[in-house]
């Protein structure tokens, strides 16, 4: 198989399982990161939340191996997810948003594997630690929404990105400004329903450091802001206002729900933040099978935030 037809043949098999994808030059890794520092220079991002959440693309584009021709970026999509928590005689069912679990399954090492066991075994791969929705937009894949998610035809935002360095050749392929889905110019619907006002109307980059979903994510010792709305919905990590209101997404979220639910004793474990290796083995199988045993050590706060509002209501 010539190197033009393993490209082809990575990006039809691709397509053929209802994913999307592109493969740009390696070299354009280097136009994410500068694209990122001119921002930050131009007082576009706040400096800690490019500290802890961007800075480590810096070091890792250019630390990237010697090997590498292109990457490669797939969108797949994604539903969410509901996990059912028993507590004080009730049964409470939260959810958890697309891209937040099930890495494995959904995620780059279901890339690699189609491309080694499916099209070309010898083909090197090592995922990609690059800006993936700044690259789904200058490859095209993707365009922005007005809450700077990403949206891909047919998925909406509910998909996953996934982003690879590969030894694959791919020539020149296009590299465009990042495009904004054409009917946000009218619409508003996030900026209105965004809880924490991090939707600004009157400049195109959310408050990413006031976004719901950067404050879920820190570790319980990290209390949420004071002025934090957390009445609008069910999810214990994430939050899906700005997409749950989206035009764009109408029609397009599945929802599984998976397993059994946490026992009253488990779910009082899980509050009082038990540590893997002091839970029941029983526990973290059931952790692990909901892809949720990365989320305990937010546990605590978040689903404690969750189960008193739930109580309350």
């Amino acid at each position: 198989m010539s190197e033009q037809s393993v490209a082809t043949a990575i990006l039809e098999s691709i397509a053929i399982r209802g994913w999307a994808a592109r493969l740009v030059p390696a070299a354009r890794r280097f136009d994410l990161w500068r694209e990122l520092s001119d921002r930050r220079a131009r007082g576009e991002l706040d400096e800690v939340f490019f500290e802890e959440r961007l800075r480590s693309f810096g070091e890792s584009i250019e630390n990237a191996p010697e090997w590498i021709r292109s990457m490669l970026i797939v969108a797949i999509p994604d539903p969410m997810l509901r996990i059912r928590f028993n507590w004080r005689g009730r049964e409470i069912s939260l959810s958890v948003p697309p891209t937040f679990v099930r890495w494995d399954t959904l995620g780059e090492p279901r890339i690699q594997c189609l491309i080694k066991d499916h099209i070309a075994s010898a083909v090197r791969s090592e995922i990609a630690s690059v800006p993936k929705k700044l690259l789904a937009t200058r490859s095209g894949l993707a365009r922005y929404g007005r809450n700077n998610i990403t949206y891909v035809e047919g998925m909406g935002s509910y998909h996953r990105l996934c982003s690879l360095y590969t030894d694959v050749p791919c020539g020149d392929t296009p590299w465009q400004e990042p495009m904004v889905l054409g009917l946000c110019g009218d619409c508003g619907a996030c900026v209105r329903a965004c809880p924490a006002n991090a939707i600004d109307p009157d400049r195109f980059l959310v408050h990413a450091e006031r976004c719901i979903t950067y404050w879920q994510e820190k570790p319980s010792g990290v209390r949420h802001p004071a002025d934090a709305d957390y009445s609008w919905g069910d999810q214990f990590i994430g939050c899906m206002r700005c997409q749950a209101v989206c035009p764009q997404n109408r029609g397009m979220l599945a929802t599984d729900e998976i397993g059994s639910p946490f026992t009253e004793e488990e779910t009082g474990a899980l509050l009082q933040g038990t540590t893997v290796e002091d839970l029941p083995k029983e526990t973290v199988d059931k952790l692990k099978r909901h892809g949720i045993v990365e989320y305990l050590d937010v546990l605590p706060r978040n689903l404690g935030d969750m189960m008193k509002r739930m109580a309350a209501s």
